[in-house]
């Protein structure tokens, strides 16, 4: 009997010590918290609560919103003492407020609607918010505060950079800085707008590979997405053909592609993506973020991985099946977390306002 307990004991010891093996080879690193298209509601909602609840337990982390904090035009630029200010102050608070005691990294992005909608002054407004919101986090506990938390700065298209550890590279881009970029629509440029335009392409091309060179991971934080089967993803033809290619492309240049503007399938946006893909494409486990769709969605393409979470404080239907996602959700709001662990190995979840946690595989 003894020498069957004997092996029993060893059997026991066996199986423990490669269930530590495989514990140790788990240890967590840090966690990213993505959610975007946050401005729509003046209280904070529920989905931006269950946000607030994982970021305290969880100071090892970043939290990234990513864009179109203030519907419909951004925070007002004008009189603090107004209506308009008082009304766009609280929703931005919505988000704020939620972060006085997380002791974790926050970056916020800005998205179409944060540049006044594509609207004339937009770049005074987006500036107007990147003011605030750094004067605000300030008296916070956040990690960063002494360093920029809005990105890009100055209403410049980036690419801004921050090591968030020895393995992962946020890297926070505006695609907005093309699409507002017209006729009486300024933004900002260092008094170059073509310099701008290249140094970005060559600067982001740059850090991709210093990321492959040092194995990093590397996030790449925007508005707009790249792939998506939501509203912004669709053709919407013939109005996008007759506007964009034959002569009553004259409305367009008085604004009316404007409303179209804000589309993957937009020439200027679809040229944009064109060059992102090129330079993305060449590498790999890169992890594109985005919001702008208000619903949830992660695309593995080439071996990046692609997520759009728009779902903040706004919900809207899938228009097309053009594109094959791992996982889609339109019907609830949530958030997507990623977490690495130190083997280098990463584990994706979503987390929805009412149904919770979902792994995807």
């Amino acid at each position: 009997m003894n020498l069957f307990f004997r092996f029993v004991f060893l059997l026991i010891l066996s199986h423990y010590s490669v269930f530590i093996s495989h514990c140790y080879s788990q240890q967590f690193s840090h966690a990213i918290y993505l959610i975007g298209d946050c401005g729509k509601d003046t209280a904070t909602n529920q989905n931006l609560l269950n946000l607030q609840k994982e970021l305290l337990a969880n100071p090892n982390s970043t939290a990234i919103f990513l864009g179109d904090n203030i519907y419909p035009v951004g925070l007002y630029s004008g009189k603090k003492s107004s209506k308009k200010f008082n009304i766009s102050e609280k929703k931005l608070l919505t988000q704020l407020s939620l972060l006085d005691k997380y002791k974790g990294n926050v970056f916020f992005v800005p998205g179409n609607h944060d540049w006044k909608s594509g609207k004339a002054g937009g770049l005074k407004t987006v500036n107007t918010e990147e003011k605030y919101i750094e004067s605000y986090l300030d008296n916070t506990l956040v990690r960063n505060k002494s360093e920029a938390n809005f990105l890009p700065q100055s209403g410049l298209p980036g690419p801004s950079y921050v090591r968030l550890n020895n393995k992962i590279i946020l890297i926070v881009i505006d695609l907005q800085w093309w699409l507002h970029r017209q006729l009486f629509r300024k933004v900002g440029d260092n008094g170059n707008k073509k310099a701008a335009e290249n140094y970005f392409f060559t600067k982001l091309n740059s850090l991709l590979e210093i990321a492959k060179e040092n194995g990093e991971t590397a996030i790449i934080a925007a508005h707009h997405p790249l792939f998506s089967n939501g509203h912004h993803g669709a053709k919407k033809q013939p109005l996008r053909f007759l506007i964009n290619w034959t002569p009553l492309k004259i409305f367009g240049w008085l604004g009316l592609d404007r409303m179209l503007l804000q589309d993957i399938e937009q020439p200027r946006y679809k040229r944009l993506k064109k060059k992102l893909l090129a330079i993305i494409d060449k590498y790999e486990n890169v992890i594109y973020a985005a919001g702008h769709e208000h619903n949830l969605q992660y695309y593995i393409h080439k071996k990046n991985h692609f997520i759009v979470s728009g779902s903040g404080s706004k919900l809207s239907k899938f228009k097309h099946d053009t594109y094959r996602p791992l996982y889609a959700n339109d019907t609830e709001k949530g958030f997507f977390a990623i977490y690495f662990y130190d083997d280098g190995s990463k584990k994706v979840d979503v987390l929805l306002e009412k149904s919770g946690k979902r792994t995807i595989p």
